[in-house]
């Protein structure tokens, strides 16, 4: 049976967007083009794409899945059985993590007492380090560190927790289907928020709910440090470490500080932005004359 890249899209939960991604990549190609031009896939493809999201719900990146689908020894039902046994060493651990956000709650709401050494049960992550100690460095070697400190993969997906320093946001950009909540630890920041604009102190933080245009950057003179969380997570977490390497084809940071960058590069980031639920915007004042590249 075949099925049109919307089909796919809906049982799957992946965009059409990331399947045309997929698609142009190399990753996932459909099994045949039809005389409308439209892209069908069938069981092995759906078979390929149930990999490639078991695949990235264990961290991989795309450059690494497709290398491993890509291998001539490659075989599907050792593939099913290796991540079957990641996932069982890893549920025990969730289940405790999950435990500790529970307790947390009952805490904070009053109901039950938690002793603060139950407040670390099932992980720490020290100062200055990223929960899975790959540190995270926006823009590559001497970019600016995002140290992850809650994963998506601990929360089942619920939220995830980064601590930022450095002094750039990056461009304005929107979140179709995630909020995220802001604390500044450190410095001074400027915002920009759908339409309004404001100053942010340490101790201070900022909601922006999803859908709503949002940047923001450091203006203290040095590198501040906040806290971004993102609900639910999505996969956050990869777009970062993909940033963190950023190929030829993206923008680095040196290239965006002293706009050296190409229209190639410029296209490959918006569909980076795309393929992780995100939609990367003009920056203020330029809406009217800069249209977003395809």
């Amino acid at each position: 049976m075949s099925y049109t890249v919307k089909q796919v899209a809906r049982m799957s939960g992946v965009s059409v967007r990331t399947l045309h991604f997929y698609d142009e990549t190399g990753l996932l190609k459909p099994a045949f083009i039809g005389p409308n031009a439209y892209r069908f896939y069938e069981e092995p493809q759906l078979l390929i794409l149930q990999q490639i999201l078991f695949y990235r719900e264990l961290g991989f990146e795309l450059k690494q899945i497709l290398k491993i689908l890509g291998r001539a020894d490659f075989e599907k039902v050792a593939a099913l059985q290796s991540h079957r046994k990641v996932l069982q060493k890893n549920l025990a651990r969730t289940r405790r993590l999950i435990q500790t956000i529970d307790k947390t709650i009952q805490h904070l709401k009053g109901k039950k007492k938690m002793k603060s050494q139950e407040m670390f049960v099932g992980f720490s992550v020290a100062a200055g380090k990223d929960r899975f100690n790959q540190p995270i460095k926006l823009g590559g070697r001497g970019g600016e560190p995002n140290d992850c400190k809650l994963s998506g993969k601990d929360t089942d997906g619920a939220m995830c927790v980064f601590e930022f320093t450095g002094l750039s946001g990056g461009p304005p950009h929107i979140h179709h289907a995630q909020d995220e909540w802001i604390y500044v630890v450190e410095g001074e920041f400027k915002f920009h928020v759908g339409n309004k604009q404001f100053h942010v102190i340490a101790g201070e933080s900022v909601f922006i709910p999803r859908k709503l245009k949002h940047m923001w950057g450091c203006v203290s003179g040095k590198a501040g440090k906040l806290i971004n969380v993102y609900q639910p997570a999505g996969t956050m977490e990869e777009f970062f470490r993909e940033l963190s390497k950023p190929p030829k084809n993206l923008i680095t940071a040196e290239q965006m500080v002293n706009k050296t960058y190409t229209a190639e590069q410029v296209k490959s980031l918006h569909r980076l932005f795309e393929v992780h639920g995100m939609d990367l915007l003009p920056p203020p004042g330029h809406e009217r004359t800069t249209s977003k590249i395809k």
